[in-house]
């Protein structure tokens, strides 16, 4: 299954959230069940990973993950501007800066976006396209996206 991960999963690894087994434990369990995680090259998400990485250079856990998305290409898909489909839909419900995760969204539909943001969810969801809420529970988010993905 592809999984779309907001910046919530960066934003768990930084130092003083106490929440970065969280993250960790959201990738192991994802590499678990063979899915991969879709992170776009031109996105908020990878240019916050780089801040981050510079911001907190020390940081184990942030560099243990700068190191998946940039060397485990089983688990992780880089999407580059090439492999969007350019799909036409009227994206003003969704904030700008979050359009990267739409546009990415449309062009590989069976993908699931796993936000903690409910209005970006529910504006994910009235596009047609699929999205789960992520509420600190992995194997509630995981579980509710691949129900999504599932046959009815």
């Amino acid at each position: 299954m592809l999984i779309l991960p907001n910046e919530w999963i960066l934003d768990y690894l930084t130092p003083g959230t106490n929440k970065s087994s969280i993250s960790e434990d959201f990738v192991d369990e994802c590499r678990r069940r063979e899915h991969v995680l879709l992170i776009r090259r031109q996105g908020n998400f990878r240019t916050k990973l780089f801040r981050y990485s510079k911001l907190y250079p020390l940081s184990r856990v942030l560099g243990r993950f700068v190191a998946l998305v940039l060397r485990d290409f089983q688990m992780v898909r880089l999407i580059e501007e090439g492999d969007l489909t350019g799909q036409e839909c009227d994206l003003s419900s969704i904030p700008a800066d979050d359009r990267y995760l739409v546009e990415v969204l449309l062009s590989f539909p069976s993908a699931v976006l796993i936000t903690t943001d409910e209005f970006l969810r529910d504006q994910v969801v009235a596009l047609g396209l699929r999205a789960v809420l992520f509420r600190d529970n992995i194997a509630l988010a995981l579980n509710g996206a691949e129900a999504l993905c599932s046959p009815e």
